[in-house]
């Protein structure tokens, strides 16, 4: 392949580095014609996300053909050249190393083309007459700024000896073969260059007094070298009132002032003070205060691992959901927020409560609301200290949570909920930005496109004013944004998940849960439902609520034999069932069954309901059988009594009390002859088969 300048590039980054074809050294290896690399870039360009799109050099997609377009050439990067079937295009450039090795020496044997030949043949020739100016420095300084001073000397002569297309074309060729040579004490810029240059041209001054040797005779560094210097700085680095760099170095100067030192200058103090990674790092948690965004760069950190399985942990917290202003009931404006239940592995919200604030209420709402969608009790669940957390309602539900095993904790930064926190700025800027009545993100947000513009702002109030907005219509918005979220797969908008085509929903759906606790309704009634305690009357529950009346049925014979009063739970989303409880020890709940509702039957007019009243004397019926037949076995078949009743005896019974009678005296001599089993202080007869379910199953 024929090389020509500036066919490979190379580009460096802090970790690794690029190599860059020319589109000419591409198209004359591969053989393939312009048409086609306009066809590869547009396809390039998609694979890349739209807000890099704008830049020169394309990131790395994963796609083939990343392109940049360099000095207004197009360069293609030979990592990403295809080398698959029919054409191999990488394979044809063979190994990088060697490729890169035959342009270094093309690039040497073109090194002496006529403008560098003149250029480093002036220099050779001319340097020496510039040493005798330097007598004061050192060998090495002499004989460096000598040879800055022969390339000055040629400067001047070429920029006044020809001609050139542009005013800086001349000083770009100079400058460029200043920055290959690496010369000391020679600007690189062209246009700095360009300075110097018209100092020796238009002003008339010497090139020895232009090329000066840096910061000769200033003595601050030796001078200011003084403990105490430094001390008042550092004591008002690391103050909390964090002061500017100029009050810090204005008040330190007066002090010198006032005990007789040197004054240092302005640039001594950042130089050698403020802008050291010394100083940032010893005085930034002072200055900033721990855990600050400033102050974080320079505290300790410890990576942690995602959570293993979905329930393994919730976090809580609240936030406002970013939607302009809504006209409550009352005509005032309010913005709603959202407290939302996150689970940590899949990143799901398994639960959120709106409101007009942060608040106990909210909280409980939106956790009941997640167990309630999940169906189970997760290992660990993390609140903050959120407006309420010290109310008997919140302490109760974290008590109750405790009591089942559940890991709660209680967080006093922010740092323990980052995801949540991370996830309120995801919902934000990904999912939110689609609502027409997104506001932008929050006062501290440094984003370009953070906030909305003050005009559009108006605009849009207007518009909603117009258009009714209320707190119905910030409710529905609200709701859908966030089951956008929970529905959309994650490599729509994540860099770092862009492997990852699933949705935090279908994750958790399909994550195992080994270390949850699964509860049923009246488990989750017990924990977060209202309580009653309540008398059964006649087998029903009458009651208030809200100022209204409801009667509860109870038809569980169990309950209405052995419990005089109950605790009812219900819930005010739905008062069609309620729970009956008992109290145990420890404030735990026993669980005795459940009420339906029951309206009153209508026994007048065309709607009458004669059905349902047959309906339930049938069910008073069968209470009252199965009451006799309880009454029977208590008052059981040895009735001595009814053997004394004389003439009122009744006959049936007095027939069971012989019967029984008889019965006892033949098996009584057997229970004499029975063993104890060895070791034992219970008798082997009449054992009874204790059946354990039967004790245990209504105990939760």
């Amino acid at each position: 392949m024929n090389f020509r300048q500036n066919d490979i590039l190379i580009r460096k980054t802090s970790d690794s580095q690029t190599t860059w074809l020319s589109e000419r050294l591409v198209s004359e290896v591969c053989g393939v014609s312009n048409e086609y690399f306009r066809k590869v870039r547009t396809h390039y360009k998609k694979s890349v996300a739209n807000c890099y799109q704008r830049f020169n050099i394309l990131p790395a997609s994963g796609k083939s053909w990343r392109w940049a377009k360099i000095n207004g050439l197009f360069y293609y990067d030979l990592d990403f050249i295809p080398n698959q079937k029919p054409t191999f295009y990488r394979d044809l450039f063979g190994d990088k190393a060697d490729l890169l090795e035959r342009f270094k020496e093309f690039g040497n044997n073109t090194e002496n083309s006529l403008l560098e030949s003149q250029f480093n043949s002036y220099i050779k020739a001319n340097e020496n007459d510039f040493l005798h100016c330097y007598l004061d420095c050192t060998k090495e300084q002499q004989k460096a700024l000598a040879k800055a001073c022969a390339v000055l000397e040629f400067s001047v002569r070429y920029i006044q000896e020809n001609e050139f297309r542009t005013q800086n074309e001349g000083y770009k060729l100079l400058s460029a073969l200043i920055e290959k040579n690496d010369f000391r004490y020679l600007p690189k810029n062209y246009r700095i260059l360009k300075e110097k240059v018209s100092e020796v041209i238009d002003n008339g001054q010497a090139i020895a007094e232009v090329i000066r040797l840096p910061r000769a005779g200033n003595e601050n560094a030796v001078e200011y070298n003084d403990p105490e210097v430094w001390n008042w700085a550092m004591q008002l680095t690391a103050m909390g009132q964090n002061y500017s760099n100029d009050w810090k170095t204005r008040k330190i100067q007066d002090m010198c002032r006032m005990v007789g030192k040197k004054v240092p200058s302005r640039r001594w103090f950042g130089q050698n003070i403020y802008e050291q990674h010394n100083t940032k790092f010893l005085t930034a948690s002072q200055r900033f205060g721990k855990g600050t965004t400033k102050a974080s760069l320079y505290e300790g950190y410890i990576p942690f691992e995602n959570a293993l399985f979905a329930g393994d942990c919730w976090q809580v917290d609240a936030t406002r959901v970013n939607m302009i202003a809504h006209k409550a009931d009352d005509g005032s404006k309010k913005f709603l927020y959202i407290v939302a239940v996150r689970d940590v592995h899949s990143g799901d919200i398994l639960g959120q409560c709106f409101d007009y604030s942060e608040n106990r209420w909210s909280v409980l709402n939106a956790v009941k609301m997640a167990v309630q969608s999940a169906g189970y009790l997760p290992y660990e669940i993390v609140f903050d200290r959120f407006p309420g957390h010290n109310t008997e309602e919140a302490k109760a539900l974290f008590s109750t949570l405790q009591k089942l095993k559940v890991k709660v904790t209680i967080a006093h930064n922010a740092n323990a909920k980052a995801g949540l926190e991370r996830w309120f700025g995801t919902l934000q800027s990904v999912f939110m930005a689609d609502s027409q009545y997104y506001y932008g993100e929050g006062i501290k947000s440094r984003r370009l496109h953070a906030h909305r513009s003050p005009d559009y702002l108006a605009k849009l109030d207007k518009e909603s004013k117009k258009a009714g907005f209320n707190l119905i219509d910030a409710y529905a918005e609200a709701e859908n944004i966030v089951e956008a979220y929970r529905t959309t797969v994650y490599s729509y908008y994540s860099r770092k998940n862009k492997d990852l085509n699933k949705s935090p929903k279908l994750i958790h759906d399909e994550s195992d849960k080994p270390h949850v606790q699964w509860v049923e309704n009246h488990q989750i009634s017990m924990i977060f439902g209202l309580k009653k305690k309540l008398q059964i009357r006649n087998g029903f529950i009458k009651t208030e609520i809200q100022g209204m009346e409801y009667i509860y049925q109870v038809e569980d014979y169990d309950i209405l034999s052995t419990e005089p009063e109950v605790i009812i739970s219900y819930d005010m989303e739905d008062l069609s069932t309620v729970y009956l409880f008992k109290k145990a020890k420890d404030n735990f709940l026993i669980h005795l069954g459940e009420a339906q509702e029951f309206k009153r039957v209508v026994i007048h007019g065309p709607q009458a309901e004669f059905n349902r009243v047959n309906t339930e004397k049938q069910k008073q019926a069968e209470i009252e059988r199965k009451k006799a037949e309880e009454l029977e076995e208590k008052k059981g078949y040895n009735n001595d009594v009814a053997l004394l009743m004389g003439r009122f005896t009744d006959k049936a019974e007095a027939e069971n009390a012989e019967t029984v009678f008889l019965l006892n005296s033949i098996e009584e001599p057997k229970k004499r002859t029975h063993k104890k089993a060895v070791g034992s202080d219970f008798s082997t007869a009449n054992s009874l088969e204790i059946d354990i379910n039967s004790l245990t199953q209504k105990q939760y």
